[in-house]
């Protein structure tokens, strides 16, 4: 009985820990169009180009990341073109995220192992979507504002990138570039390709 209901309290308490339950991705679908977010940032490549592609923003980003991002984006990346939005309720903000994880597709590893390092490598970087914020060979992907990752094998050696790839904030404290869930084979795996194209 004691487990039940502190199985129930852990489960409200996850539904409202940021203020507002569970969003609704209609509503959010609704609002990421009347707020002219597409203007700035596109969702599988159809939109803006000022800022990151969305589509597998809930991989690159926790809920409650996105929040405090969405809340304030100029706090926490000072020369950002993302203005503070003047929300009519914080209940928008968790129907914008509820929206952008209907988008989301899962990393697919089953290649792991199977192909070599190099190959695994490039297959990662298109699973992760690194080309939301970053060029990489192709001209046409990624984004003008952040690096670009073509000649970052001959900037940077393969331990310097390990470091980055496991924890960019170790490296560069107030980086806007998250850390990803990158297991040390797949880290390995990514600077082994990108050390290739330089």
């Amino acid at each position: 009985m004691v487990f039940r209901l502190l199985f129930i309290a852990v489960l409200a308490f996850c539904a409202n820990a940021y203020g507002g339950g569970p969003g609704d991705a209609e509503r959010g679908r609704e609002i990421f169009k009347h707020r002219g977010c597409p203007i700035c940032h596109s969702i599988d490549r159809v939109g803006g180009t000022v800022g990151p592609d969305l589509t597998q923003v809930t991989v690159r980003r926790t809920d409650e990341g996105l929040v405090n991002w969405l809340k304030d984006p100029p706090s926490l990346l000072k020369d950002t073109d993302m203005p503070k939005v003047p929300w009519k309720e914080e209940q928008e903000i968790f129907d914008l995220i509820a929206y952008f994880k209907t988008f989301r597709r899962e990393i697919n590893r089953d290649f792991m192992g199977k192909v070599s390092k190099k190959e695994a490598g490039k297959r990662l970087i298109k699973e992760y979507d690194c080309r939301s914020c970053h060029r990489i060979i192709d001209p046409e992907s990624g984004r003008d504002r952040f690096p670009e990752l073509t000649h970052e094998g001959r900037k940077r050696d393969r331990a310097w990138l390990d470091r980055w790839l496991k924890d960019p904030q170790a490296v560069k404290p107030g980086t806007f570039m998250p850390a990803y869930p990158l297991s040390n084979e797949e880290r390995v795996a990514i600077v082994e390709y990108l050390t290739t194209l330089k």
